[in-house]
C-alpha cells in the first residue's frame, strides 16, 4: 500500500471511474453506476463523491421508474386525469425529482408535444375552454417551450375568429329578430370569455327584439293603408313606470298609485289630423256623429264661449269654417275615434287602438313628476298650444285669454297645425295642449281597483267616457298632467280630438 506506483495507479482508475460515473448518469443507467460505486468503494477513495454518486442512483433509479410509468400511460392514452394518475402528474413528479434529468426532459417532451396537438385540435373543433386547459397544461410542464407558444397563440387567434364570427351572426340574428338563435350565440360567446358589461349590453338587445322585434325606443316609423296610402307617424314608447295620479288631487285623480308598462307599444306621433282622418272617410262608408247630427260645439268669437251650431262635421275647424287639411280634427266623438282605429287594424293587420288612459299621462308625463310635464309653474318657453295671457283672437285687437299663463303667446287662439311646437322628451307633439284627446278607458270616479299594468279600464255597454290633456282653451288646472274629464261616447266639440296607438309584436 506504500507503493508510489499503486498510489498513481489508483489516480488513473479513479480518473476512468469518473468518467464512467459520468456516462453512466447521463444515460440513467442503474446496473453501471451500482458498479461504479462498488469499484470506488473497494479502491477505498473519494468517500464523499461515492456518497453524492448513491444519491444520484436513488434519484435516477426513481426518474426510471417514473418514466417507465409515464411511457406506459402515454401507451394507455391517460395524459389528464383527475385522480393524479396520468402522465401529465407523472411528468411533473419527475421534474420534482430532477428537472434536469434527460428523461425527464424526453417525458415532458412527449407529453407536451400530445398536448399541444390535443389543444390544437380542440380549438379547431370549437372547444376553446378545453383547448385553453389543455395548453394551460403543457405551459405549466415546460413554460419556455416555443410549440407551446406558437400553439397557444394559435389558440388564441381561432378563439378571435370565432369570437367575431359569433358576433356577426348574432348581429345578423338580432337583425333578423330571431330571438333563439342570438341567445344561442350569446351563450357561445359567454364560453368564449364575454365580458360582463358586454354580456348585460347583449341581454338587453335581446329583450329589446322580444318586446319591440326590429324596432328601439323612441323610433319613428308609419304603416300604409292596402292601396299604399301613408298612415300616421308613429313613435316606439320607451318601457317606464310612473305614479298615476294627483295624491293633492280631486276624488277622480285618486288614489295615487304606480303603474308599469313593460311591453311594446307605439302612439301616433301628432295628434290624428283632418288630411289623417279625411282618409279613413274616403275608404270607408263610415258616418261620424256629428254627421249624423248634423251638428256639433264650434267657438263664437264675440261672445267667446262654446255653443252648438248646425251642419258641423269633422271637415270644419274651431270656428266652423272650412278646417285645413294639417290641423287636429275636431268634431269627432269617442265612437268616431274607435272607428278610425278599426280601420287602421283593418287595413294594416296590426292591432291599432286608442290610448289607454294610463298610457296617455304616461306619454304625457314623458318622465317629468311636476303638476305639469314642464314644470310646476308657468312654462318658460313657448313648447305647446296652450291659453296664455297675451294670447289674442285677432292680431291688433285687445281680447285676452284672462284665465291662461301669464305672459305665455304662442300665437294660436284656436287649434294650430299638428307638430307647430318642439315635442316632448318621447318624441311626441302636442300631448299637453291643442286638443284635448279622447282614451279607451271607462270614467270612473276614482282609481279605487285600478289597472296598473297599463291597460284600459273597460266595463262593457258603458256610455262615459274620459278625455285627457288640456286643449287650446283649457283653464290652467286642465294642464296638469293628473287632469282627467268625462264626456259621453258620442259627445263631439271644437276642443277634442285623439290619437292613436298600436301593440309592437315582435315579427
Amino acid at each position: 500500500p506504500e507503493n508510489d506506483q499503486i498510489a498513481n495507479f489508483k489516480l488513473t482508475l479513479a480518473s476512468e471511474l469518473d468518467n464512467k460515473s459520468a456516462s453512466a448518469i447521463i444515460n440513467n443507467d442503474e446496473g453501471d453506476l451500482k458498479l461504479i460505486i462498488s469499484q470506488y468503494k473497494t479502491l477505498n477513495i473519494k468517500p464523499e463523491f461515492v456518497q453524492t454518486l448513491t444519491e444520484k442512483l436513488s434519484t435516477i433509479s426513481t426518474i426510471n421508474k417514473l418514466y417507465a410509468k409515464g411511457i406506459q400511460q402515454i401507451s394507455n392514452d391517460v395524459i389528464i386525469a383527475d385522480d393524479l394518475n396520468s402522465a401529465w402528474h407523472t411528468a411533473n413528479q419527475c421534474l420534482e425529482v430532477d428537472p434536469e434529468n434527460s428523461k425527464t426532459k424526453l417525458l415532458v417532451s412527449k407529453i407536451v408535444t400530445i398536448l399541444t396537438n390535443d389543444a390544437l385540435r380542440a380549438a379547431e373543433e370549437i372547444d376553446f375552454q378545453l383547448a385553453i386547459v389543455i395548453i394551460q397544461k403543457a405551459e405549466y410542464l415546460s413554460p419556455d417551450e416555443i410549440t407551446v407558444s406558437f400553439a397557444s397563440d394559435k389558440i388564441n387567434e381561432l378563439k378571435q375568429q370565432r369570437y367575431i364570427w359569433l358576433e356577426d351572426q348574432l348581429a345578423i340574428a338580432i337583425r333578423k329578430t330571431n330571438i333563439n338563435r342570438a341567445n344561442r350565440m350569446i351563450e357561445q360567446l359567454e364560453d368564449l370569455g364575454l365580458g360582463d358589461d358586454q354580456l348585460v349590453s347583449y341581454q338587453n338587445e335581446i329583450k329589446r327584439i322580444e318586446i319591440f322585434g326590429k324596432y328601439s325606443e323612441l323610433d319613428i316609423f308609419s304603416d300604409t293603408t292596402s292601396n299604399n296610402k301613408k298612415l300616421p307617424d308613429m313613435v316606439i314608447m320607451p318601457l317606464g313606470q310612473y305614479q298615476m295620479g294627483n295624491i293633492n288631487g280631486p276624488k277622480h285623480e285618486k288614489p295615487l298609485h304606480q303603474v308599469t308598462i313593460d311591453y311594446g307599444f307605439a302612439v301616433s306621433q301628432n295628434e290624428i289630423s283632418v288630411e289623417d282622418f279625411g282618409l279613413f272617410i274616403k275608404n270607408s262608408d263610415y258616418k261620424t256623429d256629428a254627421e249624423i247630427t248634423r251638428s256639433s260645439r264650434v267657438y263664437d268669437i264675440s261672445t267667446g264661449r262654446i255653443k252648438n251650431k248646425n251642419r258641423i262635421t269633422w271637415k270644419n275647424d274651431y270656428l266652423g269654417s272650412k278646417a285645413k287639411k294639417n290641423l287636429p280634427v275636431i268634431h269627432v266623438s269617442w265612437n268616431d275615434a274607435l272607428a278610425y282605429t278599426q280601420w287602421l287594424s283593418q287595413e294594416t293587420g296590426k292591432n291599432y287602438r286608442l290610448l289607454s288612459e294610463s298610457e296617455f299621462e304616461y306619454i304625457l308625463r314623458a318622465g317629468s313628476k311636476s303638476n305639469y310635464p314642464w314644470g310646476n309653474g308657468n312654462p318658460v318657453q313657448i313648447i305647446e298650444n296652450l291659453q296664455g295671457k297675451l294670447d289674442r283672437t285677432i292680431k291688433n285687437t285687445r281680447i285676452r285669454w284672462k284665465k291662461g299663463f301669464d305672459k305665455y303667446n304662442d300665437e294660436h287662439w284656436g287649434p294650430a297645425p299638428v307638430a307647430s311646437f318642439i315635442h316632448n322628451q318621447f318624441k311626441l307633439n302636442d300631448t299637453a295642449g291643442n286638443v284635448m284627446e279622447w282614451v279607451m278607458d271607462c270614467w270612473h270616479d276614482s282609481y279605487t281597483r285600478a289597472p296598473v299594468d297599463g291597460s284600459a279600464w273597460v266595463n262593457p255597454g258603458c256610455e262615459n267616457h274620459v278625455i285627457r290633456g288640456g286643449s287650446w282653451s283649457s283653464s290652467k288646472n286642465e294642464f296638469e298632467s293628473s287632469h282627467r274629464f268625462i264626456a259621453k261616447s258620442n259627445f263631439t266639440d271644437a276642443r277634442l280630438g285623439f290619437r292613436v296607438a298600436v301593440d309592437i309584436t315582435p315579427e
